[in-house]
Order: structure tokens, then sequence, then C-alpha cells
């Protein structure tokens, strides 16, 4: 009797309407164009138009699968949600794309189609997707014929100006997780490497109120002094300044972060995990691995993380003599380890064994940025419509999978590309969506990172945000519908 098999049944996406092209963004900032293009492997990012956002596209890339795959409500057991874009500190984002769901299916299975289908956010950085599927993995196989909805979807917002802003990107990954799985069924063994650490985190910060009351009397060319602002402050009873607190809490949607500190927690974690990986699983990745789909901040991140990370594989399979020959120099003489992985990173040697490992992966993302959580996932559905794009036949191969999150965590897994599993991805086409995306120019989206348009720039369609409460109870409170 064979061992039952879980994993990725079904798999479908949702993207942003709107693109500004890289050459747009570096002409505005001084930037030149070639080295985010062929440095970093950036062509465009995706942009949220005023109506779309974490909920919206994580709700898109849901119905999208459920409508291809023909999933019923009753086969769902739970929706979980891997983000770090979440709307709300208490409300998990799942339970909006739950309530656009049911609205969805009100017309043929009536009202509260999923009220016994549990729903959840699971945050860890860019990693939450991959947290959300592993949990859901453990709970179908925990019983007999279960179906858990897994949705990694984020939008990446960076300061004006700082070096991120050009990684920005924002979408969606939905996918089905059962037993005896269509597309891709995910080893048993996965391994994780965690520590604590500040390379990316999105802070609260806290203002005293007489502070910036000063600040917005100077603004209006007066003075107030202490003693003056604490009584103003004081009198407030609605609004702003009539909440109870001293001071006022401010959260980012931008993140702090040190990217070359970054670089370095993301190459140590993968590392940890990938050698735990090999002991726990007992594949080897260079003999085993017939593919890889990494967390991509930007589209060429893994093929320039990989060469470092990838040495001490080489040598432990004692294959180094490989790497020196590529070079022409041997490790001592170059100087040690790292300056070998660079110089073997520029080698036709490493880049051929790039665009046959690695290249299929980026190729989306060169054209989104960074997903965040959703960006491991759009790597290896790129991966599996560049195979159908090229004609290639994949069934049997393994596909690694280095995920990392920051604060930081990565955990290191693998899957089997399962047989006919085009035949389940006959509708998804990324690339096809990619091409139809409304362009806008700099102004338009500088407009749209500030808040400062009300309207949509493009023609709402299918989840969109209608409102946001400005009063009451429902002050601040986001309200979805179907366009």
């Amino acid at each position: 009797m064979s061992t039952p098999q879980y994993g990725i049944d079904a798999l479908h996406f949702a993207l942003p309407r709107l693109s500004l092209p890289i050459g747009a963004l570096a002409e505005a900032r001084g930037i030149e164009a070639d080295k985010l293009r062929f440095g970093l492997g950036l062509e465009s990012m995706a942009v949220c138009d005023t109506d779309e956002d974490v909920v919206t596209l994580g709700a898109e890339a849901a119905w999208n699968l459920l409508k291809s795959a023909g999933v019923k409500p009753e086969e769902l057991g739970r929706i979980y949600l891997g983000t770090e874009s979440s709307v709300d500190a208490a409300k998990p984002s799942a339970t909006y794309i739950h309530g656009l769901l049911e609205q969805r299916w009100a017309a043929e299975f009536g009202p509260r189609a999923l009220a016994h289908c549990d729903a959840l956010d699971m945050t860890f950085a860019c990693v939450g997707g991959v947290d959300a599927l592993h949990n859901s993995l453990d709970w179908v196989r925990a019983g007999k014929g279960r179906k858990a909805l897994v949705v990694a979807s984020d939008v990446a917002k960076y300061a004006p100006g700082s070096p991120g802003e050009y990684t920005q990107g924002a979408g969606a990954v939905a996918m089905l997780v059962t037993e005896s799985p269509r597309i891709l069924a995910i080893d048993t063994d996965f391994a994780v490497a965690v520590e604590s650490v500040s390379d990316f985190f999105k802070p609260r910060r806290s203002f005293s109120k007489r502070a910036l009351l000063q600040e917005a009397a100077a603004l209006l060319g007066a003075t107030l002094s202490d003693e003056e602002a604490e009584a103003r402050v004081a009198q407030a009873t609605e609004g702003f300044w009539g909440t109870p607190e001293e001071h006022i809490e401010q959260f980012l949607e931008h993140p702090i972060f040190d990217g070359p500190y970054s670089n370095d927690c993301y190459v140590g974690r993968v590392s940890e995990a990938l050698h735990a990986y090999q002991k726990l699983s007992g594949h080897l990745v260079l003999r085993d691995w017939e593919a890889m789909v990494f967390h991509l901040p930007y589209a060429f991140q893994g093929r320039r993380m990989w060469a470092e990370i990838a040495l001490e594989l080489v040598r432990q399979a004692d294959r180094l003599q490989e790497i020196e020959t590529a070079v022409g120099q041997t490790e001592e003489e170059v100087g040690g380890a790292s300056y070998l992985a660079k110089l073997w990173s520029k080698t036709p040697h490493y880049k051929a064994y790039v665009k046959a490992f690695i290249a299929p992966g980026e190729r989306a993302s060169q054209q989104i940025g960074n997903m965040y959580t959703g960006s491991i996932f759009m790597a290896l559905l790129s991966t599996l419509i560049d195979a159908r794009i090229q004609q290639l036949d994949i069934t049997g191969r393994r596909i690694g999978f280095l995920s990392y999150g920051s604060g930081s965590k990565s955990k290191v897994f693998s899957g089997v590309v399962q047989p006919n599993y085009l035949d389940h991805l006959e509708g998804v086409r990324p690339f096809d969506h990619l091409e139809r995306r409304t362009q806008i120019d700099f102004a338009t989206y500088e407009k749209l990172h500030q808040r400062a348009l009300a309207t949509p720039v493009s023609s709402p369609t299918g989840a969109v945000l209608q409102h946001i409460g400005t009063e009451g109870v429902q002050y601040g409170y986001r309200t979805y519908g179907i366009a």
C-alpha cells in the first residue's frame, strides 16, 4: 500500500490592475535604470489602485482558484492567510476574504455558506505564507478528505526615495491543499532556522499629544507653550485629540530596514535551514533538486545569494574543484570562500546553472516586484508556467523551496511535480495578465503612494474596497464588495 501524499492540488493568483515601468521610477529618482534592470532583474512593479489592497488581492486569488477548480463551500475546512500587510490589528484579514467568498457564493448556496470554515492570519514577515501552508498540511494529514485554502497576499510599500522603493510590488497566490494533490506533492520533512534580529520591521512609534499640537501650531505660524498645549489637549473630548491616551501611536506601512544586514540574515538563515533539511530528509540538494524557488525581494535575489550559500554544499560533495576550474583559481589563491563565490557567480558555469535551476522562477517577479509572502509561490507558479511555454516536461522533478522572512526565519522544503499537472493549470496565465495591466506614469504612482487620489485610476473588477468608516463604531472599518 502506497504512502498517502499531500500538497498543492490547485493554484491561482491575483495581481493589481496597474503597473509602473521601472525606468520611470529610475528617471524620477536619479537612478541608473540599467542597474535595476540588469543588476536586480527589475522591469516593472505592480501598483495597487485606490480600491485594491491585501484583502481584495487575496479574495480574487482565492475566487479564481475555487472557480477554476470547481470547489464547493462545504468542501473547505479552513482559509489561512499569510500576510504582513493586514488591514486591522485584531480582526484577521482572512475574515474579510471569507466574507467576500460568501458574497460570491450567496446566489448559488445561500448566505453564510462558509459559516463552519475556519479563518486565520499567520504573520512572520515574508515567510508567513509558508507557515500557513505547513500548518494547513498538518491539518489535512490529520483527517480524511480535508481541503484547506491557503492564501499568501501582500502589498510591499516602502518610503519614497528609500533603497527599497524600486523593489515594491503586490499580489496574491492561492493554493488548495489536499490529499493526493494534482500539482505538487510536498515532501514530509522541512527544516527551519530562526534568530531574533532587527533587519526589517514595521514599528509602532509613540508621540506625545502635546508635542504634536505644538508642531501643528508651528506649521500655522503660531507658538504654544507646554502649559498651553497641555491645557488644550485636556479640553479635547472628540476625534484625534479626544482619545484617552497621552500619546498617539503611529504605525508605518513601510518598513525600517537595513538592506546589507538583511541580505546577510537571508544567507545565514537559509544556509542553516538548508543544512538541517539535508539531514532531516536525506535529500542532497545538488543531487536531488531539479529546480529551485526562492523568496524574491527582487527578481535576482536568489541567484545573487545562491553562489555563497551553495559553496559549502559543493565542498561537502567534494566538488570544489569544479568551481575552482570554472574560476581558474583555487580558493586559497583568491583569498577565501566569499571571494571564490563572487568570482564563480560571474562565470559561464554559474550562469548556466542559474538558467537551468533558478531563472524560470524569476520571470514573473521581474514584472511584479516584491510580493512578500506571495513571492516564493509566484516563483513556483512562474516555474510551472514557464515549463509550459518552453514545452518542457518537468513531471516528477523535485523543486526546492528556500523561503525567508525578516526578523528572522527560513524554512527549506521540497515537493515533486505531479503527472498531468498542466491540465490543472490550464486557465492560470500570469504572463497574459501582466501584459494586460494599465501602465501609469510616475506622477500617478506618487499620488497613489501618498493616498492622494479618491477614485480608482482603472476600471474596478472583482473584489474591491468600497468604503472605510468615518464615524461612530464603524470608524475605520473596511467594507468590501464585488464590482
